[in-house]
């Protein structure tokens, strides 16, 4: 099942959203459904609910979005920009990068902003559902309980600065 809520700033491509919800309702009504609309409520609904979600931004200057679906154990598949490569660490390829932020791997990741990294993404996503479901279940498990906040930022903030103090 698949369920998509947003919509995109240009007409153009609002419009082609909206055709394709018609034809999928009209043909798959039991297994898509497209949300053309900003429904925050509906949001955390589909985080709690979903396995899996899809952030393919073109340009993500920070992301919240996946900062909240790990929260509720969904597991993030982003393109690598901005925040959501700072954030989402490939479960195959980034688990140095992950490391050295004090972290494990925490979703997957993909380049370029074509059907074919989404594809490549999504199932290597799939294929670890269905074909690991305990070790994705503690996946689910490890993003839930990575801390994001802002507490551990403050704390390196304050060390730096007592140690500049001395000076």
């Amino acid at each position: 099942q698949v369920v998509l809520l947003g919509s995109a700033p240009d007409p153009r491509i609002q419009n082609d959203f909206v055709n394709l919800a018609n034809q999928l309702h009209s043909s798959h009504s039991d297994q898509a459904r497209l949300c053309l609309t900003y429904d925050e409520p509906l949001s955390h609904l589909i985080y709690a609910g979903a396995d899996f979600i899809l952030v393919p931004s073109i340009f993500e200057p920070c992301g919240l979005t996946q900062l909240t679906a790990m929260r509720y154990g969904s597991i993030p598949v982003v393109r690598k920009t901005g925040g959501l490569y700072d954030t989402v660490f490939d479960v195959d390829d980034d688990k140095a990068r992950a490391e050295a932020q004090g972290l494990e791997p925490n979703g997957f990741n993909f380049d370029g902003a074509d059907g074919a990294g989404v594809d490549y993404a999504l199932n290597r996503a799939i294929s670890a559902w269905y074909d690991g479901r305990d070790w994705f279940n503690l996946l689910c498990k490890r993003v839930m309980e990575q801390d994001w906040s802002w507490n551990r930022p403050a704390l390196d903030y304050m060390e730096l600065y007592h140690a500049a103090k001395k000076y």
